[in-house]
């Protein structure tokens, strides 16, 4: 058990050291900005939505934040699993990770890279610093963004 969890420390120092994908994605079709305000963690997730075959998928996806790093982890994670999967399929991980963290050790294969933060679910103020990132690119699926030309570009191809 100690090596294992050794390895879930590696993994979190890793992607919180070394983020995957923080930039402000320039051609981004979806975004959210959300904070926790109890410890100060701040992102922005940018996503390139395209529409193929009637299929949303996330063509291209990151991230912009300050915080700590457990936040900077969990959105590196993220947007590394989530490139390239439909947006159905994000937003059910995104909804396992969260049940997850809660507590529901089903939610996730066995052989997932988030159970880097299982240790992350026995201390209840660090599991929102795990989920924001995860809070953040829900609410951006929902809510494409304008182009300044005024066309919705979640159908951008």
């Amino acid at each position: 058990m100690e090596q294992i969890e050794e390895l879930y420390r590696h993994v979190i120092r890793e992607h919180s050291s070394n983020p995957r994908n923080c930039y402000i994605l320039d051609d981004y079709t979806h975004s959210a900005h959300l904070n926790n305000t109890l410890c100060g963690d701040e992102i922005t997730i940018y996503c390139r939505v395209a529409v193929q075959n009637d299929t949303e998928r996330i063509r291209n996806i990151s991230f912009d934040a300050t915080g700590c790093a457990i936040m900077k982890a969990s959105a590196s994670l993220l947007t590394d699993n989530v490139k390239g999967c439909t947006v159905e399929t994000a937003s059910i991980l995104a909804s396992s990770f969260m049940a997850f963290l809660q507590g529901d050790s089903s939610m996730l294969d066995s052989d997932s890279p988030f159970l880097a933060f299982a240790p992350v679910r026995q201390y209840s103020s660090r599991i929102k610093c795990a989920v924001l990132p995860f809070q953040a690119l829900t609410k951006a699926l929902q809510s494409p963004t304008l182009l300044s030309h005024g066309h919705l570009v979640e159908r951008f191809l």
